[in-house]
């Protein structure tokens, strides 16, 4: 019975550093990505995103998502690149961004993205630390699909 208890409390522990833990939100590193693959095809390496969707395996229009996110304001790809949870807890996801590119006017881009924070309860992102920049691997995740 004891050692029962002892376990679940390790897992309660565990639990609790993993929540504590935060990590760039899948959002940012799926527009790291957008960038990452827009400045490939830029420099030639694709010669477009139908070329890029045949080499990850991906559906052009699942690209197309993807590279969508690089019509968002500067300043709102800025925010969206600082984002950080723990693990398991993203209260901005993807589907949720998309819905800021219903106009292509950043003015109301920044409007719903203020409303979409509110309602998240995501503050003004904390700054990253001079230097550190969001890695973004060199192939597609099974989770970016």
């Amino acid at each position: 019975l004891r050692r029962a208890h002892d376990e679940r409390m390790d897992r309660a522990a565990r639990r609790r550093r993993q929540l504590a833990q935060r990590h760039p939100a899948t959002v940012a590193r799926r527009l790291a990505l957008a960038h990452r693959i827009a400045e490939e095809i830029d420099a030639g390496r694709y010669a477009d995103q139908a070329d890029v969707a045949r080499h990850h395996g991906l559906t052009r229009a699942r690209l197309t998502q993807l590279m969508n996110l690089l019509l968002l304001a500067p300043d709102i790809q800025e925010e969206v690149l600082a984002l950080e949870y723990p693990a398991g807890r993203e209260p901005i996801t993807e589907r949720t961004l998309r819905r800021l590119l219903e106009s292509l006017v950043w003015e109301d881009q920044r409007a719903l993205w203020a409303e979409l924070r509110a309602v998240a309860g995501v503050g003004a992102p904390r700054p990253r630390p001079a230097g550190s920049a969001l890695v973004c691997s060199n192939r597609l995740s099974p989770a970016v699909e």
